[in-house]
């Protein structure tokens, strides 16, 4: 009875240990978890920037390298014009030219015929500059235009152009000056420019003038 009674504490202890243990491995059900609360971070806080603000904040061009920028490398010249009085408008393109190198071409020497860089309908309204010429080219520097050469001399060309429809060249009271540097660029300066008959312009205005600025570089290639 003694052996009985003992064995079978012994039994029942066993069998409330492992109550004890299957009690203390089993898992409870989970209990509902809300997800935690985002609090939303406090405008201009965050360390993330949203796509525009990253833009926005890259480096900008330099403003000295725009005609650069607008030009293909394979153009002699980046040419920039603006147009301001009757109609305003102005402009960036590039254009060919028949030289060896930008040095030699503006470099001094003997009196020559030096044509100066154009502009070929480039812009909106397109702007077209042409057949401007210094007739007695020797070296860098600055020349006054003249339209009219005595004793037998080449007179300069005054600039023809065309802004959209409308056409404007030399008339009374026109004047213009080109600045060459060494390095090949150089500038173009004209006022009082006056509207002239065109293809679709057959009364032009008589009162109707502009002033010119062109700009260009020459660029090595």
């Amino acid at each position: 009875m003694m052996k009985t009674s003992k064995s079978f504490r012994m039994a029942l202890l066993g069998l409330l240990l492992l109550v004890s243990v299957g009690c203390g491995t089993t898992t409870p059900a989970a209990p509902t978890v809300n997800p935690p609360t985002m609090v939303p971070s406090a405008v201009g806080t965050s360390s993330e920037q949203p796509p525009d603000a990253a833009t926005s904040n890259a480096e900008s061009p330099d403003p000295g390298s725009a005609q650069a920028v607008a030009c293909e490398e394979y153009f002699r010249f980046c040419v920039t014009s603006t147009v301001s009085g009757a109609v305003n408008a102005s402009a960036t393109g590039g254009v060919g030219g028949n030289i060896d190198n930008c040095t030699a071409w503006a470099e001094e020497g003997p009196a020559r015929i030096l044509e100066v860089p154009m502009m070929l309908n480039s812009g909106e309204p397109p702007i077209t500059v042409a057949l401007t010429r210094i007739a007695a080219y020797t070296g860098p520097g600055e020349y006054v235009l003249q339209s009219v050469a005595t004793g037998g001399a080449i007179p300069d060309m005054f600039p023809a152009m065309n802004v959209g429809a409308r056409s404007f060249g030399i008339g009374e009271g026109s004047t213009a000056r080109v600045t060459v540097a060494a390095d090949g660029s150089g500038m173009l300066e004209a006022t009082g420019l006056v509207e002239i008959a065109s293809v679709q312009v057959s009364a032009p205005d008589p009162n109707a003038r502009v002033d010119l600025t062109m700009q260009w570089i020459c660029q090595e290639q």
